[in-house]
């Protein structure tokens, strides 16, 4: 009897502390603070504007944002979620490095990110997987008919990265470039493997694979509007694209022994100069 009572007082105080931290999680939170900080961060450090409903405290470190919103400054939505998990690093804090891991609910698939902003240099990775492109606001609203599931993965240290993409089951339809009227097409799988330097990305591996059109990319572009383009392009068309396509199949030339034709694609992103 006298062991159990030693641990009464240590078990009231500590029940005492649970409930006391209870109450200020739930209701003595500075939700409001938190959220105008978040927003306005985003708005001094970027050149965008968030937009979060409402946060849900977890734990003292761990909080939900609620129907978030990313948008440029002229009100395009870029990203948007209906919850983003969000777990900032204490330690990191205590050492001067904020970190923070954010997991969340995006176009009917999950998006995991992870930041890290130090002195010396900055850290970023994603990992998407099952993210349906029809669903971007970004894209619809481009006028873009497109669908698909997008997933694969993104790492950035400092001004260096890399990263492995796919896409399943995409469909483009009724698309324009530069006033070009594209066929339908469907993809069964697509993917691209690429290196990042600064603007510059190295493309060592982009593929479409489908039954009207295989096309196979490699070279490197700068990514602005005036960025310079460099890239190796094959492509091998079905009997039916290369028949509705007749006119434009008079200018290819360079056929390999699988079937490949092959151009290459220079000038910039906004004006690229195709080289039959």
């Amino acid at each position: 009897m006298l062991f159990k009572h030693r641990y009464i007082k240590p078990l009231l105080f500590a029940g005492y502390f649970v409930l006391a931290f209870i109450v200020f999680l739930f209701l003595l939170f500075p939700v409001n603070r938190i959220k105008a900080k978040i927003e306005s961060e985003v708005r001094q450090r970027t050149p965008f504007e968030l937009s979060i409903s409402h946060i849900t405290p977890r734990f003292l470190n761990r909080i939900v944002l609620h129907d978030v919103v990313l948008s440029d400054r002229n009100g395009r939505v870029l990203f948007e979620s209906p919850s983003i998990k969000t777990t900032i690093s204490l330690w990191g804090l205590l050492r001067g490095v904020p970190a923070v891991d954010l997991k969340a609910e995006a176009y009917g698939g999950e998006l995991l990110v992870k930041a890290q902003e130090g002195s010396n240099k900055r850290y970023l990775f994603f990992d998407a997987n099952g993210l349906d492109i029809s669903l971007i606001s970004l894209l619809k609203n481009a006028g873009l008919q497109v669908a698909g599931k997008f997933g694969g993965n993104f790492e950035m240290t400092g001004d260096t990265g890399k990263g492995k993409l796919w896409l399943k089951g995409l469909a483009l339809r009724q698309l324009k470039i530069k006033g070009f009227a594209l066929p339908d097409m469907d993809f069964d799988q697509c993917w691209l493997d690429a290196d990042f330097k600064g603007d510059r990305m190295l493309i060592k591996k982009f593929e479409l694979d489908g039954k009207d059109l295989k096309v196979r990319c490699v070279g490197d572009m700068v990514l602005h509007e005036r960025g310079s383009l460099n890239l190796m392009i094959k492509f091998k068309p079905s009997e039916r694209i290369a028949r509705e396509q007749a006119m434009l199949m008079t200018f290819l030339k360079n056929k390999d022994s699988d079937g490949f034709y092959q151009i290459s694609l220079g000038g910039t992103l906004d004006a690229p100069i195709p080289r039959f």
